[in-house]
């Protein structure tokens, strides 16, 4: 009689263990807790240099366990502000109280960011190879998707700081909006001037990407975000200067 084949559940293979006793598997969590333990920053403030730090869950999860922590606890300050700022806030401020509080920041911030897009595509529609003529009407319609779009990126963070709804996420909504709207500030600049599908419009987007990449890679080391380089001048006077 042929005795039946052994089952899995009995005859499993124990977990292969290192010369201390250890599974691998709880080797890896020993590490991983150890790297934590022994960082109390985000390991990333001294790597992101060349290489991405170790990340939690046996390197499967995006951040590692410190990361989240300076997520759950980062508080945005902003930078110095310029002349222009300080007469705007109040005007900035006086718009933000005759929202609903009903409104949620992100849609403000929505509702900004759409003004780009609708300059983009109209721009899009008239200069595709940025050596067209820009008729009138969409000139003045692109100027004043600026002055919306910015005007609204600067009430987002009143209305949420105003509903009680402030939070890291909602930030990286906002500059991740921002980041998108650079390219229809360089889509605008490149029709006003004609300058042509030429290595000029790669000039002007690198330097404009390139821009604002650094105010964030400041925020991330500093915790504060630089949105002026004097009193004089800064992001408010170059949005509303391009409107």
């Amino acid at each position: 009689m042929t005795p039946s084949p052994p089952s899995e559940s009995n005859h499993s293979l124990p977990p292969i263990s290192n010369n201390n006793g250890m599974t691998n598997n709880e080797k890896e969590d020993n590490e991983d807790n150890n790297d934590d333990n022994n960082n109390n920053n985000d390991q990333t403030l001294r790597q992101i240099w060349f290489m991405e730090p170790k990340t939690a869950n046996h390197n499967k999860s995006t951040l590692t366990y410190a990361g989240v922590e300076h997520i759950a606890n980062h508080k945005y300050k902003p930078g110095a502000y310029t002349i222009l700022d300080d007469m705007c806030n109040p005007i900035w401020t006086s718009l933000t109280n005759r929202l609903p509080l009903t409104l949620a920041p992100n849609a403000v911030t929505t509702l900004g960011g759409l003004h780009c897009l609708l300059s983009y595509l109209l721009l899009w529609h008239h200069a595709p190879s940025w050596i067209e003529a820009v008729p009138s009407h969409a000139i003045v319609l692109s100027g004043w998707c600026i002055i919306a779009y910015y005007t609204l990126d600067c009430m987002d963070g009143k209305q949420a700081r105003r509903t009680g709804t402030s939070s890291p996420l909602g930030q990286l909504f906002d500059h991740g909006f921002d980041c998108l709207c650079n390219l229809s500030h360089a889509s605008i600049f490149a029709a006003y001037t004609r300058i042509g599908a030429s290595v000029n419009i790669v000039l002007v987007q690198n330097g404009v990407q390139f821009a604002f990449f650094m105010a964030q890679w400041e925020e991330y080391y500093t915790g504060i975000l630089p949105h002026a380089t004097s009193r004089y001048f800064g992001v408010t006077e170059m949005n509303y200067a391009m409107g």
